[in-house]
């Protein structure tokens, strides 16, 4: 069976194939030139291996509603589906929680976690408890929330997900996508039912509030009046030009739809806040509270900036010192459990292999507050493994790939993957050659952009 590392050498050399058909070098000293660029990786370097880290887990939706904190039937909607007909609690991570309570206290926030944390559900639920609390008042006939994506296809992705939630307890809570892909029927149909929910993007939005001449929009924005939920997905990627615009709409918005205490939510899985000591937020020089200040138009500080928390997956109990002799004894002795059946999540919580890749690639537990461990090639990798085991790194890139392929099958009681990771493959268009004008074998030859060829004095050699 061929792996993602096996797809990565395909792709690349299907790249290093096509580059090289535009043209063919007759010259042998610059076409040795050229190919030992290539096979350097000058256009492809490796790739990063990275490691998706485990989020602490904290409170069952169930839980949430026990303490008060969400509307009953928040439990019946977001749950798990069993496969058989039923369901399961739904299990939320730290920053999940921290996320509701804030909305539940009235606060605005910024989720800056990673892909696949479910920075959606962070907004989601609160907006779904407080349309639930808004019906048992009698509220009703209005649009609590807009979100906005920078794309359609984030939308559409959105639009599937809540509709897989809509589904556990369907008339709960209703929701409209409104991008500028729907037909003249549907958009009259969101101005005379609106949706709890409404999806959009920046654009369109600038549209619905600027086309007066259009009745279809003016009753849209009049069914958002008293806005609860004002959601900016993917906040990183309002900078600049664009970003100016957006928060200019988004002042324009607050004070069209009187809702001047609006919830403001964010979401970003690349922007970092000072606040956690991960650098300079955005790296535009402010900090996400300061950006996203900016952006909706209210105060965010820096404990309304709400970070990703990681635990570990594997027996906390183990580091990698304390499992180092069985590591080597597993690695040198060519055993591979990790290839039978019986194999199961168990084993693998305490297999001194995961301990050591987790610790590696996925986790970085030497300071208090556990971060992402920096991520690195598979050459990179692999030589800290052979350092550690007495194994050559051949063999220790060939042990560590299998088995990263192989745990992929577990799952955690959760229903997650264990050791989900990622290879990052940079690729940059093949540049330019330049030469001297000699005679082969004495000319310069370089894929460097030069004025002059390096490292002589002879500056008339063009």
């Amino acid at each position: 069976m061929r792996s993602v590392f096996d797809l990565r050498k395909d792709i690349v050399k299907t790249y290093a194939d096509f580059s090289k058909s535009f043209s063919k070098i007759a010259a042998a000293d610059i076409r040795e030139a050229v190919d030992k660029e290539y096979e350097k990786g000058r256009y492809w370097p490796e790739a990063i291996l990275q490691l998706n880290p485990h989020y602490k887990n904290a409170e069952t939706v169930e839980e949430m509603v026990a303490r008060g904190a969400l509307h009953p039937d928040c439990a019946r909607i977001f749950c798990r589906d069993d496969g058989g007909g039923g369901s399961s609690p739904l299990m939320l991570y730290q920053h999940q929680v921290e996320a509701i309570d804030a909305a539940g206290k009235g606060k605005s926030f910024i989720v800056t976690t990673g892909t696949g944390s479910g920075k959606s559900l962070a907004f989601f639920i609160p907006i779904v408890d407080r349309v639930l609390k808004n019906r048992a008042r009698g509220i009703r006939g209005k649009t609590s929330a807009i979100v906005i994506y920078p794309m359609n296809a984030l939308a559409n992705s959105q639009m599937e997900e809540l509709k897989k939630y809509r589904g556990m307890m369907p008339g709960a809570f209703t929701f409209a996508r409104y991008t500028g892909q729907e037909d003249d029927e549907e958009r009259l149909r969101i101005a005379d039912s609106p949706p709890d929910i409404l999806l959009t993007n920046f654009m369109m939005l600038e549209l619905i509030l600027t086309r007066y001449d259009a009745e279809c929009d003016r009753t849209i924005v009049k069914n958002c009046q008293g806005l609860n939920f004002l959601v900016l997905d993917e906040l990183h990627t309002y900078r600049g030009r664009q970003g100016a615009d957006v928060a200019m709409l988004v002042r324009r918005l607050r004070e069209h739809l009187n809702a001047p205490n609006v919830l403001c939510i964010g979401t970003s899985a690349t922007m970092r806040s000072s606040h956690f000591g991960d650098g300079d937020g955005d790296g535009g020089g402010l900090s996400v509270e300061e950006s996203a200040s900016r952006l909706f138009g209210c105060r965010i500080t820096a404990d309304q900036v709400i970070g990703e928390a990681l635990e570990r997956v594997t027996n906390s109990s183990l580091t990698v010192e304390t499992v180092r002799k069985d590591l080597e004894r597993l690695l040198c002795g060519g055993d591979r459990p990790w290839h039978d059946r019986s194999y199961s999540y168990e084993n693998f919580c305490s297999d001194p292999l995961a301990v050591w890749v987790e610790l590696t690639l996925g986790i970085d537990v030497s300071e208090q507050r556990a971060k992402r461990a920096s991520p690195l090639t598979l050459s990179e990798a692999a030589a800290r493994l052979a350092r550690d085991t007495g194994v050559s790194s051949d063999a220790a890139r060939e042990i560590l790939s299998d088995f990263l392929v192989s745990v992929h099958r577990l799952k955690t009681p959760s229903g997650k993957t264990p050791f989900a990771f990622k290879l990052h493959q940079f690729i940059s268009g093949p540049g330019r050659v330049s030469c001297t004008l000699e005679p082969a074998g004495t000319r310069v030859v370089t894929l460097d952009e030069q004025i002059y060829a390096p490292n002589r004095e002879d500056k008339d050699i063009p």
